[in-house]
């Protein structure tokens, strides 16, 4: 039997225990279940530390803007790596969009999503999209009170309510999202350009999955504290 028999027979066994313990298995399912499965173990067999003088050097790090890093000889759990790997790529991605926008009279790439959270919203209040933004209340107020003056948003009386009041999107405010989003789309190309068709499918697919479930519960918790968040979520 030569190499490739060997594989399919192993492809075949790995689907027939992927689809007996998977209700309604599909292909496209288990294809992303076996190649995570397969950069787990690759993840796993490669993460060991080298030592370089009397210092400990993780491989995993080298990827730093200051070079090699030294850390002491712990274990990196995945969940701590993806974290941090999240976190620096938001960063990335926020320097490449304050580099973009600086011909544009916004601050950076938030202020388009908040216009286009308004639009989206239809005649939302300040509090639904700080909310829906996951923002700071401080913070978010003072980005909808300069987008008020900008008059790319305009606050009217809610008829429902007359001491409140809600937002809409100016003609002014939906030429600003209409300017920006080319640039949005640039910086988009820079920062996931170097991806192939079928890592960006993967990678939307796994981000959308931690997207909704981290949904549902960011609605519980916002008013917890993290150890009751953490039992409600981990244990």
């Amino acid at each position: 039997m030569d190499k490739g028999e060997q594989n399919v027979i192993e492809l075949v066994n790995r689907w027939a225990a992927y689809s007996a313990v998977t209700p309604d298995a599909t292909l496209a399912g288990f294809c992303l279940h076996f190649l995570t499965n397969q950069l787990h173990e690759s993840a796993t067999n490669g993460a060991i530390p080298t030592v370089d003088d009397d210092k400990i050097h993780n491989d995993q790090w080298k990827e730093s803007l200051s070079d090699t890093v030294h850390q002491p000889m712990i274990s990196i759990r995945p969940e701590a790596r993806l974290a941090a790997l999240v976190g620096r790529l938001s960063k990335y991605a926020y320097f490449y969009s304050k580099k973009a926008m600086q011909s544009l009279d916004v601050k950076g790439m938030d202020d388009p999503v908040y216009l286009l959270v308004v639009l989206q919203m239809g005649t939302p209040k300040k509090s639904e999209v700080i909310y829906e933004m996951m923002a700071e209340f401080a913070s978010g107020t003072d980005i909808i009170n300069r987008h008020i003056r900008m008059e790319y948003l305009e606050e009217f009386p809610d008829e429902q309510d007359r001491r409140s009041k809600r937002l809409r999107l100016t003609p002014k405010g939906l030429a600003t999202i209409q300017e920006c989003f080319p640039i949005m789309n640039q910086v988009a190309d820079v920062a996931f350009g170097s991806l192939t068709d079928g890592e960006k499918a993967i990678l939307v697919q796994i981000l959308d999955k931690l997207d909704r479930y981290h949904t549902d519960h960011y609605k519980q918790s916002r008013n917890s504290e993290f150890n009751e968040v953490y039992e409600r979520m981990v244990g």
